[in-house]
């Protein structure tokens, strides 16, 4: 029992001794020592702010009064360039000779606007000669400069560059409206070309196009008459020659062409009527024109219309045996034999008639009693 007794003394011993090694103390600092750093801290910025706010007071101040005296410097003077051309800031650098600090100032000054007057000729791009017209044309208007002696602070004359407004280049797009005529020949010159490329539906339209502009275009008429006409419409075809011929009572062709789709609808008798009803039409020297109507009033038993087509046709064709015969047939049907007889006469001392032709003629000749 007095070893245990003996080992329990020692644990307590031991748990006692480190008990007391582990309790320490901690110096706290006393309240009143912060309450004095806080204190002259709060001194600190309030001299500070103070101090600032009394800098700055002191720096407007001295600005309102160089502004003040540059204001009274050029009431007094006023050296205001009225022309804000660069010749102008030149000659008023010249005057002041008596300032050689402003004369280095302004000369930088104009330095300066030149370079702005380069740095926008760069910045805007030439879009066209009016453009460029404007802006080697811009003027730098210069802000007021004081001419006063060196007794004035050396007061340097600001330059100001102000911008002016550039106008941007457009591209109008104006349409010029042609005469009918112009318009007219455009037109047609297009029809020929489709017509060149077989475009027969194209061409008519354009040939239509042209009468709308210019009804009375004779060429374009007949051209889209013949197409109508190849391509058998008739109908049309005679509707537009009809309306031509209304427009140009004298035009020979129109009548023609008509006289053929009548023809070829065997309509002898409004052909020959549409050709026999020109004005003066024994006036009319065309062979086909003539050929075609006295060959149609033969066919009508319209003898005396007949003898004066083939009249016309020797008249022209002199030489023209057929002619001679056909005048004669025509004469001898009207009744008129002694003149019958001198045509076929004529018709045998010409050259070209037929066998059947020269023994038709002889036969007459001596039926006629001659």
């Amino acid at each position: 029992m007095s070893v245990i007794n003996q080992m329990l003394k020692d644990l307590d011993q031991r748990q006692a001794d480190q008990g007391g090694t582990s309790h320490f103390t901690v110096p706290v600092d006393s309240p009143s020592s912060n309450k004095k750093i806080i204190f002259i801290s709060l001194i600190v910025i309030v001299l500070l702010n103070t101090g600032g706010i009394f800098i700055w007071q002191m720096y407007v101040e001295n600005q309102a009064l160089k502004v003040s005296k540059a204001l009274k410097i050029n009431h007094s003077e006023k050296p205001v360039l009225k022309n804000s051309k660069l010749d102008n800031s030149a000659h008023v650098v010249k005057n002041e000779s008596t300032n050689q600090a402003n004369n280095s100032n302004i000369t930088t000054g104009l330095l300066k606007t030149q370079q702005n007057k380069a740095d926008i000729a760069q910045i805007i791009p030439p879009i066209n000669k009016l453009t460029q017209d404007n802006i080697s044309k811009i003027e730098v208007p210069l802000a007021t400069m004081s001419t006063a002696t060196s007794s004035s602070n050396n007061l340097q004359a600001p330059v100001t560059l102000t911008s002016l407004p550039v106008t941007k280049s457009t591209l109008k797009i104006s349409r010029k409206e042609l005469s009918p005529d112009a318009l007219a020949k455009q037109k047609l010159i297009r029809a020929e070309q489709a017509l060149a490329n077989k475009d027969i539906a194209k061409a008519e339209s354009l040939f239509e196009d042209v009468l709308l502009v210019i009804p009375e275009h004779k060429s374009a008429r007949k051209q889209l008459a013949a197409l109508w006409f190849g391509r058998q419409a008739y109908s049309d075809a005679l509707n537009l020659l009809s309306q031509g011929i209304n427009l140009s009572p004298n035009d020979s062709e129109f009548r023609l062409m008509k006289a053929r789709i009548y023809l070829k609808k065997n309509r002898i008798r409004q052909a020959f009527t549409t050709l026999n009803n020109i004005p003066n039409v024994n006036d009319v020297i065309n062979v086909e024109y003539q050929s075609l109507r006295a060959t149609m009033a033969q066919q009508l038993n319209e003898f005396s219309f007949s003898a004066e087509a083939y009249q016309i046709l020797v008249s022209i064709e002199p030489s023209s045996s057929r002619w001679w015969l056909g005048l004669g047939v025509a004469l001898d049907s009207n009744s008129e034999f002694e003149q019958a007889s001198f045509a076929y006469k004529t018709a045998l001392n010409k050259n070209g008639l037929s066998g059947s032709a020269e023994n038709f003629a002889r036969q007459r000749i001596t039926e006629l009693g001659e």
